[in-house]
């Protein structure tokens, strides 16, 4: 009895030991699958970091590829700005200026973004950290190659809008020389009119016969009226053809009087050219 009494009581022992062990059993395998369940997250985030890494890196090197391209536009507009001082090549500069900062600032950003998450990691990503410091130095070398190239620009600017200027005031000069060259004068009067503002005189003859008129040697050309001889290809009278006479000597093989009726006549320029050699033109109306 008292053996089998003991049997029970080993076998009861032994029953609630096992039940102890199979609850610890329980207990580490949910801590195991806590485990397993974290690590599986940390690696999601892991790739997913990886991933988005990744993609931030490759758009970091495109945009530093186009700073690269607009660099070489760069460099070819300035040495034609230099040139030629065009304006169009100035536009073009500022247009690529513009969008090189518009790629260093999206590049500056997404480095400063990639450094932030990295330290965000629970594990070291020596390698990951060196490619982003790299980076990083390249986009502060091209902001100073930027600032650089833009106090060039700036003094390229300069001498533009000094050459811009000198082109205006020759181009100014020329239209104020053309129109000066383009202009003659006249002046239409009897012969006692013209000798008594000084524009023509007498000479020779013998007791007032046959006296010549001529232009005087100098008198007012404010006196005359002004015409623009690109403009003018005759000149009205009023008067009869045959009471109408030329004192200034210009070619008459570079005109034509024309008698209009009704006591208007005209002097016609055929040959402008050889006309206008003498500016002033004066033409007599007998009485």
């Amino acid at each position: 009895m008292k053996k089998i009494l003991f049997l029970l009581i080993i076998a009861l022992f032994m029953s609630c030991s096992d039940k102890e062990k199979i609850s610890q059993l329980e207990k580490d395998k949910q801590q195991l699958q806590l485990t397993v369940d974290s690590l599986h997250h940390d690696t999601e985030l892991k790739n997913q970091f990886i991933e988005e890494y990744s993609i931030t890196i490759n758009e970091v090197y495109d945009n530093l590829e186009n700073i690269r391209k607009r660099e070489g536009l760069i460099a070819k507009y300035s040495k034609d700005l230099e040139k030629n001082k065009n304006i169009t090549m100035r536009e073009r500069l500022l247009s690529n200026l513009k969008s090189i900062d518009a790629y260093l600032k999206s590049s500056k950003a997404k480095v400063q973004e990639l450094n932030a998450k990295l330290n965000k990691q629970r594990i070291s990503y020596d390698p990951l950290k060196e490619t982003v410091e790299r980076l990083n130095n390249t986009i502060i070398e091209k902001e100073k190659y930027i600032a650089e190239l833009k106090d060039q620009i700036s003094d390229l600017h300069i001498e533009v809008d000094a050459a811009k200027k000198e082109i205006v005031a020759k181009e100014e000069l020329i239209q104020e020389k053309t129109k000066e060259l383009n202009l003659a004068y006249y002046i239409i009067g009897t012969k006692d009119e013209l000798k008594e503002k000084g524009i023509i005189e007498e000479k020779g003859g013998i007791l007032g016969i046959r006296k010549t008129k001529k232009l005087a040697p100098s008198f007012d050309g404010s006196q005359f009226t002004q015409v623009d001889i690109s403009s003018t290809d005759k000149i009205d009278i009023v008067g009869k053809i045959n009471k109408i006479e030329i004192i200034s000597p210009h070619n008459p093989d570079s005109y034509h009087l024309v008698e209009n009726g009704q006591k208007r006549s005209s002097v016609e320029i055929i040959d402008p050219q050889e006309f206008w050699k003498m500016k002033y033109l004066v033409i007599l109306v007998k009485n």
